[in-house]
């Protein structure tokens, strides 16, 4: 029968001892040893008078508790029964020739040489003195309750692909968590699924010194923080906070109807430069020399006003012979002044606007 370790017994030796009365034939009970005679088979029981063993024909062995003498003993006769509790092995497997468990094990003093458990193992720690954990084949999971710790004494968690070698690092350098490729010019790519489908989020090229390519849009996700262009150090005069393109709806106020009536603009930091055209068909209540709705507020360093210039304008209120127009600083509103007449400069906002008098301009500001 194959086994672990040293080969067991095929049975278990039990010798009851007893000292006969006159003429008594029947023996059971505890003998001398203390231990209540018993058998399963009368086969194995062996029976001794006094020192020599007695054949089958001398005694009766069938009830499994007692044995009872052909011929009464004399007394103090010493009787001994010996009995041999057979048992078998099951489910064993050969130290030489190996074979499968269907059931657990318990190594409570370890395991020296190789192990194979194709069906898994379940232990409490695991102690690794050599450098490798090899699979010949197939993928390693980690399934854990809680959470997966890596702890590398050395800093630095090694990436390897057996046909390049290390491929990338992870490494702790002053308690700062550094990513790190680990082939030449070969790039980090960050990559993720979009509606199903892969996607490359950013790609870091280390050919061309680190430089960052974005799939799309990068997106600031706090008010005021943006990009730091050309410099190691970051101060708030180098830095781009704010891009945007959009329209704006000029106006003259009160219930002035329109036959042109549009803006745009490009706000780039705190520079803004708007576009507009303005005509009216019929002024109403508005303004006859304000144009508002400027989509920000002015805030000129300096302070004061700032100028811009006029593209293009017909069938204006008064006679000038040139005119621009100025945004006054903090307000959301613009007003014109020029020459009326040779060397005759306004001081007042010219009142240019009346029914279909039409102005085209533009303007570049500071905003907060």
């Amino acid at each position: 029968m194959p086994y672990i370790g040293t080969s067991p017994s095929n049975g278990v030796r039990r010798k009851h001892t007893y000292t006969a009365t006159a003429s008594q034939t029947s023996f059971s009970g505890a003998g001398a040893e203390g231990a209540t005679l018993s058998y399963n088979d009368s086969n194995f029981v062996d029976v001794y008078q006094n020192g020599v063993k007695l054949s089958e024909a001398d005694y009766t062995s069938t009830s499994g508790t007692a044995i009872v003498l052909a011929t009464g003993a004399t007394v103090s006769d010493m009787i001994e029964i010996v009995v041999y509790d057979v048992f078998s092995v099951a489910d064993t497997v050969s130290k030489s020739a190996g074979g499968t468990f269907d059931g657990a094990v318990t190594l409570a003093g370890g395991v020296s040489g190789v192990l194979d458990a194709d069906g898994g193992i379940t232990v409490d720690n695991i102690t690794i003195d050599g450098t490798e954990i090899d699979l010949s084949s197939g993928n390693l999971t980690l399934d854990v309750a809680g959470n997966i710790n890596l702890d590398a004494d050395g800093g630095n968690i090694n990436l390897k692909d057996g046909s390049v070698g290390s491929f990338g690092y992870l490494s702790n350098s002053s308690s700062d968590f550094v990513i790190q490729s680990g082939v030449d010019d070969k790039d980090i790519i960050f990559k993720g699924s979009d509606g199903g489908s892969t996607i490359t989020a950013l790609t870091l090229d280390m050919s061309a010194a680190g430089e960052a390519k974005f799939n799309d849009n990068i997106v600031m996700g706090t008010a005021g923080k943006g990009i730091h262009l050309g410099v190691t150090s970051a101060t708030a005069s180098n830095l781009l906070s704010d891009y945007e393109e959009g329209t704006w709806t000029p106006s003259l106020g009160g219930n002035t109807s329109y036959h042109n009536q549009a803006g745009k603009y490009i706000k780039i930091g705190k520079l803004v430069h708007a576009t507009a055209i303005i005509q009216a068909n019929s002024l109403g209540t508005g303004s006859t020399t304000v144009v508002s709705g400027f989509p920000f507020a002015s805030s000129h360093a300096g302070g004061g006003n700032m100028g811009g210039t006029i593209g293009f304008f017909y069938f204006l209120a008064v006679n000038v012979l040139s005119f621009s127009l100025y945004y006054n600083n903090g307000s959301t509103s613009t007003a014109f002044k020029g020459l009326t007449s040779a060397g005759n400069i306004s001081s007042s906002n010219l009142a240019i606007f009346g029914d279909g008098a039409r102005v085209d301009f533009a303007i570049t500001y500071e905003t907060t």
